[in-house]
């Protein structure tokens, strides 16, 4: 076994931009959410933009992410009357020190009218803590897709000082 000569036990700072796959990633788990109150139904069809910054690091043997980036979703809904209800609803600020309590909802909807309102309290009761519960995957599903992009297993490592 040879030592990597990249990186020492896993001891400099290695980084990779993951932005690319978070984007997959938010689409493959937001997009097709869907929920129901009191006969009204709500459901996440498209994530329109996910910018900012996403990054997998390791230094010292640690994995450390470090993201922050804004989502903007469209969802469409119906009412239990039948009215039909579409619109989008950004979180501007998804990082790595953010809590679930912490996510701010910017709920807009499309030709809005008091008929339509009945929509919001549905996306902020019931949608709102599944986005939020996929928002707190994220860090942890990040790391088993990347971690060995910058991680070197301390098994693969020539360590003299391990094996004495």
């Amino acid at each position: 076994m040879s030592s990597n000569w990249k990186n020492v036990n896993n001891w400099y700072w290695v980084n990779k931009n993951c932005l690319n796959w978070a984007q997959k990633y938010f689409a493959e788990q937001l997009e097709g959410l869907k929920t129901e109150k009191d006969g009204h139904t709500v459901s996440i069809i498209k994530l329109d933009d996910c910018s900012g910054d996403v990054d997998l690091n390791m230094r010292k043997g640690k994995i450390i992410t470090i993201y922050d980036v804004s989502l903007k979703l469209s969802f469409q809904g119906e009412l239990v009357d039948g009215t039909e209800v579409s619109g989008s609803i950004t979180i501007p600020e998804v990082a790595h020190d953010s809590e679930a309590d912490d996510y701010v909802f910017d709920i807009t909807i499309n030709e809005d009218s008091s008929a339509k309102q009945p929509i919001k309290p549905v996306i902020r009761k019931q949608l709102q803590p599944l986005i939020c519960e996929k928002l707190g995957n994220f860090a942890d599903d990040m790391i088993a897709t990347h971690r060995n992009d910058v991680y070197i297993d301390p098994s693969k490592l020539n360590n003299p000082a391990a094996t004495a």
